[in-house]
């Protein structure tokens, strides 16, 4: 026997209406610099892959639903000294699905969007100093975190990815071609989820590798 189905849907591309206000500041004698952007972003007919038996025993691509972004984000340079620079970068989103174009319950208004944390941010600072063979000793660590998010709009798929905080490190010497570095990543070993999705009803979570410490060697020629 032989199947035929049919999705009674016209999917298009996603419309997209953006509005942004940007700023560069040099301020403290040009010792900070803070760059930064306050945006609003109107999606329509923002498109998705589904799986409802209720319409169709495929999956399907469809435009799902209306939603909307609005967000500010920026970064913060500082260079007290010439031995010191520190820095800093954040995202503030608050994001909604504010229309429902699915017939199915699938996609509910008021949902954030996937992968859209309310907060994320890093902070790092980087300290060197000249050495008597005349090579440059420097140390940087650095902290990143974000906020809780989710997998999916989908609400049978919709995984909660939870908050993380993230501590690198690293330490070397320089010269004008040379550079060998130690370094340690994930230094707490934080279980850092990078992505998630359902494989044959089962949780799938894409981990960041764990602490990893290793040596770099660079020429620059």
């Amino acid at each position: 026997a032989q199947n035929n189905y049919t999705v009674p849907f016209e999917v298009k591309s996603d419309e997209v209406t953006n509005f942004e206000l940007g700023w560069k500041l040099d301020l403290a004698d040009g010792t900070l610099r803070f760059n930064g952007s306050a945006f609003f972003i109107d999606i329509s007919e923002l498109q998705t892959t589904i799986f409802d038996t209720s319409i169709v025993n495929l999956f399907f691509s469809d435009n799902a639903a209306d939603a909307e972004v609005k967000g500010i984000e920026g970064d913060i340079t500082w260079a007290p000294s010439s031995n010191f620079t520190m820095g800093a970068a954040f995202s503030l989103l608050d994001t909604e699905i504010t229309e429902v174009l699915n017939p199915s319950e699938d996609v509910q208004k008021g949902l954030e969007l996937a992968y859209a944390p309310d907060f994320q941010g890093n902070i790092w600072g980087r300290y060197e100093w000249p050495m008597d063979n005349g090579w440059t000793g420097h140390v940087m660590p650095s902290v990143t975190h974000s906020g809780k998010s989710y997998s999916d709009i989908i609400t049978i798929n919709r995984m909660e990815i939870d908050s993380w905080t993230m501590v690198n490190v690293s330490a070397g010497v320089s010269s004008d071609n040379w550079m060998i570095e130690a370094f340690v990543t994930n230094l707490t070993d934080e279980q850092v989820a990078q992505g998630a999705n359902y494989v044959f009803d089962a949780e799938r979570i894409a981990l960041a590798p764990p602490t990893t410490m290793g040596v770099r060697l660079s020429y620059d020629f």
